[in-house]
């Protein structure tokens, strides 16, 4: 259902893989709606970037001379760190609703915390004059809405909104 809501709003492919993505990397985190927030939810973006796609988005992180490997680590680290706070302080906002099987299941709401992201996402496509959102986009998006701590992980490893974005630039004009 989301794929068919992104592939109207004229995201790529790939980017649409990064964003189901996050359904996964969650799962195999075994995070709940309660560490689903927007900070987690984009870093869940980037970690999905740098791992699972070789994209325009991830070649402008290689343009830009990061060490993808060691971004990644410490990206890993900062969102075990995030969902782990973050189910300690919304732990009772759980919502679970009773299956026709009788059983008790865990509604997880992915759109609220991932939308900010990718509205953000379209709007770097239009100012960069382009009528589609690729993982270039995602990337920027990603970049901009950053929560402090990945604000400080990212600067850690040399990453700036402005050096991402001459990047993805110079990487879709080569």
């Amino acid at each position: 259902m989301l794929d068919q809501e992104l592939c109207a709003r004229h995201f790529t492919t790939s980017a649409i893989y990064i964003v189901d993505q996050i359904w996964h990397r969650a799962a195999d985190r075994s995070m709940g709606s309660a560490e689903l927030t927007e900070q987690t939810t984009t870093m869940l973006l980037l970690w999905s970037l740098l791992r699972w796609e070789r994209k325009v988005g991830l070649v402008a992180h290689e343009h830009s001379g990061v060490e993808l490997d060691s971004l990644a680590r410490d990206l890993d680290a900062l969102l075990r760190e995030a969902s782990s706070d973050a189910g300690k302080q919304l732990a009772d906002l759980r919502q679970y609703t009773i299956l026709a099987t009788g059983k008790r299941a865990e509604i997880i709401d992915f759109r609220t915390p991932l939308e900010p992201v990718l509205a953000q996402a379209e709007h770097e496509a239009l100012a960069l004059g382009h009528n589609y959102v690729g993982t270039e986009h995602l990337l920027l998006a990603m970049i901009n809405r950053a929560c402090p701590r990945l604000l400080y992980l990212l600067a850690k490893h040399s990453v700036s909104y402005d050096r991402i974005r001459q990047s993805v630039l110079e990487a879709l004009a080569g």
